[in-house]
């Protein structure tokens, strides 16, 4: 019997633990073949370009640029990635930003001022990063990301993590390229998961954790009572036989 318990102990932490593999599992990923963050329509991107004159750094500051824009949405400051891919800046003009990472931006920016303005710093992140988490999580809901990386580990962890019904090995993550929406089922019972190129995730990705089969959903109060209720009353009634 208490093998049999030990067993059964051991059989529902494996299914409550990330990546049961990894212990089988050895290696490391470079920096430089992880997935990065490449910029798509609807994103609102902050481009600070510093000059040695701070009239021409004033011009393109987005606080600026978009103050009043900002106060009528309720946006984040910065430029706005149309439909087509372009943002607008000052002097410059549009610049097509769609599929590349900000470390590209900044290089293209640069060249693009280095025509009438030497010696320009530019730094570009993405302001309007954000991610949802729905489903069999502690605290669902939509989450801000401040880096320009952010893992599904980093997701689950602002929503609390999964609850133990979770499923583990069936998590879905819904992501939006190009206007196209994908579906994907990932497994972190599984170590290939973290190559995967749904581990780091994209603005606007919603995670779904689905429930699994012993998950108890909540019922009135008095379904849940209600065999409590039946017994007293067949308690009763029996009594009241008895003393007949």
């Amino acid at each position: 019997m208490m093998v049999l318990l030990l067993f059964t102990s051991c059989a529902n932490t494996r299914k409550l633990t990330y990546f049961n593999d990894i212990a089988a599992v050895r290696g490391a990923d470079s920096l430089g073949r992880l997935q990065q963050l490449k910029i798509q329509p609807g994103d609102i991107l902050q481009v600070t370009i510093t000059t040695m004159d701070k009239e021409v750094s004033q011009i393109f500051s987005p606080a600026q640029v978009n103050a009043a824009a900002t106060g009528a949405t309720g946006m984040e400051p910065g430029y706005l990635v149309d439909s087509t891919g372009y943002i607008s800046l000052p002097v410059i003009g549009k610049i097509n930003v769609k599929g590349r990472t900000t470390g590209q931006i900044n290089d293209l920016i640069a060249t693009e001022l280095d025509k009438t303005i030497r010696n320009a710093y530019v730094s570009t992140r993405l302001v309007n990063f954000r991610i949802s988490v729905l489903g069999d999580v502690a605290r669902p809901g939509s989450f801000r990301i401040g880096a320009e990386r952010a893992s599904i580990l980093d997701a689950l962890s602002m929503a609390g993590d999964l609850n133990v019904t979770a499923k583990r090995d069936d998590i879905m993550i819904i992501r939006e390229v190009d206007g196209i929406k994908t579906y994907a089922s990932v497994n972190l019972n599984d170590s290939k998961t973290l190559s995967s190129p749904y581990y780091y995730l994209s603005n606007n990705d919603v995670i779904y954790v689905k429930p699994g089969p012993d998950k108890k959903f909540a019922t009135s109060k008095t379904i849940q009572f209600l065999p409590a209720i039946i017994g007293v009353i067949s308690l009763i009634t029996t009594i009241v036989i008895l003393n007949k």
